[in-house]
């Protein structure tokens, strides 16, 4: 009705811009579970194309994921994921706030965001933490190594024997888990890196998800990434 608001459990328009095989991607792939009606816009961060003057307009930081809220954007993984899933909590992609369970999937994605994530930086663009010298870059890719083998060390001995993170209903942590599994097979990685039974055999169940397949094959369609050869993607 015209001059009235609407209620409010009517869904804002979302538009995802990503980058294929980005940290996006957990986002990507928890509003392909969420069931909410969304726009993909791929930003391509290995072709420049975040720090073009239209997506810098749009997102000052140049960085994905953003969400894109009706006119506002969002940004920062852990906030989209926690978005996304309390917009659709009948998907049950977190625990009820208020609860223990609701605050270990924050610690869970705190980890990943602060310790994880900046592990793989360190490897992937060392000169954001040594400077532009040879020596600088060669130190702090050495000791980004040592930090993610130390990472997924932890990571696999807090998964345990249960279905997901949480316990045996997936989560968004699950999605956000996969995408950096993934990332510990890039060829960028040339460290030594500790067996992972359980973050494999996580990854394998996330990756037999419908919803899953199909964020990764609206990804790999802009960019054609490699997945692991256990990765099985059926169509």
């Amino acid at each position: 009705m015209t001059g009235q608001s609407l209620p409010s459990a009517f869904p804002p328009s979302l538009s995802l811009y990503y980058s294929p095989k980005a940290c996006s991607l957990a986002s990507h792939i928890a509003l392909e579970e969420s069931g909410l009606a969304f726009e993909a816009v791929a930003v391509n961060i290995r072709n420049q194309e975040n720090r073009q003057a239209d997506y810098l307009r749009l997102n000052p930081s140049g960085t994905v994921p953003a969400l894109g809220i009706g006119g506002q954007i969002l940004t920062e993984s852990q906030a989209i994921l926690t978005y996304i899933a309390d917009l659709a909590p009948e998907s049950q992609l977190l625990p009820r706030p208020g609860t223990v369970a609701r605050a270990r999937a924050h610690e869970w994605m705190n980890l990943i965001s602060s310790s994880l994530h900046v592990a793989y930086r360190s490897i992937f663009r060392p000169q954001t933490y040594g400077g532009e010298e040879a020596a600088g870059m060669a130190a702090v890719q050495a000791q980004g190594g040592k930090n993610l083998a130390r990472y997924l060390e932890l990571i696999e001995s807090r998964l345990g024997d249960s279905t997901y993170a949480l316990g045996e209903t997936f989560t968004v942590v699950d999605a956000y888990l996969f995408v950096f599994y993934l990332w510990s097979f890039d060829e960028r990685v040339q460290c030594g890196l500790p067996a992972r039974p359980r973050y494999a055999a996580l990854a394998q169940r996330v990756a037999a998800r419908p919803a899953v397949r199909k964020a990764v094959a609206r990804e790999r369609a802009v960019r054609a990434y490699d997945l692991p050869p256990h990765i099985v993607m059926e169509a």
